[in-house]
């Protein structure tokens, strides 16, 4: 099946019009958006049949060549640990413009072997040099909220204070707000520290990045995301929260010596998000794999795969929803 034949693509949103002006003013976004329609068409197809490692490989591939057909050079910076398809330092495309990218061709892929909601595909590129470079501790504690949000968040503040600040915020009471949760061991106390305060709970198997995009996009029904992460989800995460104009607050959570001296100083520092995402230009593309309350999946009719996707401007202060048909050429199985 070859999902790369887009014949209908709708922006919609505050700022649907195509952008202009020079080359170097061009909204990548819709370079990077072919890429990660590619791979959540791919995915898609291999839903609820098992074998997440295949899954993940086939995302890998369909972004990559994807990227490759865009007019962009770009050099893979943030990655997943566990993904070896494009890994830290691999450039691809060949094109005049350079990049750095954060790549998660799916995030999720035993959520989409599985046959479950909230995967998604996401690839964000910033100019050259343009990522945070935080200590390589692995896992991080994070909070995250919208945009009526911002100076409400203290990570030194208990959790009951802080969700309080943001029901004042959001002229809601704290049992109005809804929390998500990745479900973890690690996070048993904090889901009952949340649950005290009367707020509800969503809990998610996977996404450290579509948590963190949930709480700060509108309409998803998630006004926070705590807990604990992976360092490189939360700053590609930071990315689009950045875009979407939200509150990001980091620490780091090393676990042992050798983490310790890797942090240093910074093992108490807070990372707001003008360190979390010090780039001047960022651009995010995310699509739906298999649905969630961030996006729908990918559906399929007959000789077509329809795709919804996010892409995200901080040059532009954009946010524009797609709905992109794709004619799909589909041979054997």
């Amino acid at each position: 099946m070859d999902p790369h034949s887009s014949v209908s693509r709708s922006p919609s949103g505050p700022a649907a019009h195509l952008p202009t002006g020079g080359e170097e003013h061009r909204e990548l976004g819709f370079e990077l958006v072919q890429a990660t329609e590619a791979a959540a068409i791919v995915c898609a197809s291999y839903l609820g049949k098992g074998d997440p490692d295949r899954v993940s490989e086939a995302a890998g591939d369909a972004m990559r060549h994807a990227f490759e057909r865009s007019g962009l050079t770009g050099t893979v910076v943030l990655s997943p640990r566990h993904h070896t398809h494009m890994p830290h330092g691999m450039v691809i495309g060949g094109g005049d413009r350079k990049v750095d990218l954060g790549v998660y061709p799916v995030e999720g892929s035993t959520q989409v072997a599985r046959g479950h909601i909230n995967s998604v595909s996401l690839l964000v590129a910033v100019e050259p040099g343009g990522f945070a470079r935080l200590p390589a501790v692995p896992q991080v504690e994070k909070f995250v909220a919208g945009p009526v949000a911002r100076g409400a968040i203290d990570m030194d503040d208990s959790i009951a204070d802080n969700l309080r600040r943001i029901a004042f915020a959001s002229d809601v009471r704290v049992q109005d707000l809804t929390v998500a949760i990745l479900e973890r061991p690690r996070h048993q106390e904090l889901i009952a520290e949340v649950a005290a305060t009367g707020a509800r709970i969503r809990t998610l198997e996977e996404g450290d990045f579509a948590s963190a995009v949930m709480a700060a996009l509108p309409g998803t029904g998630i006004d926070a995301a705590i807990g604990i992460g992976d360092l490189y989800a939360t700053l590609i995460a930071a990315c689009a929260v950045r875009c979407l104009g939200g509150e990001f607050l980091v620490r780091l959570m090393p676990r042992n010596d050798e983490e310790k001296s890797l942090a240093g100083d910074a093992g108490s520092h807070v990372y707001g998000m003008a360190e979390l995402a010090p780039a001047t230009d960022i651009e995010v593309a995310i699509t739906g794999v298999t649905g969630g309350p961030l996006l729908p999946g990918v559906s399929f009719g007959s000789g077509f795969a329809e795709t919804q996707s996010l892409v995200l401007s901080s040059r532009h202060a954009t946010v524009r929803r797609l709905t992109t048909r794709h004619h799909v050429a589909v041979g054997p199985s």
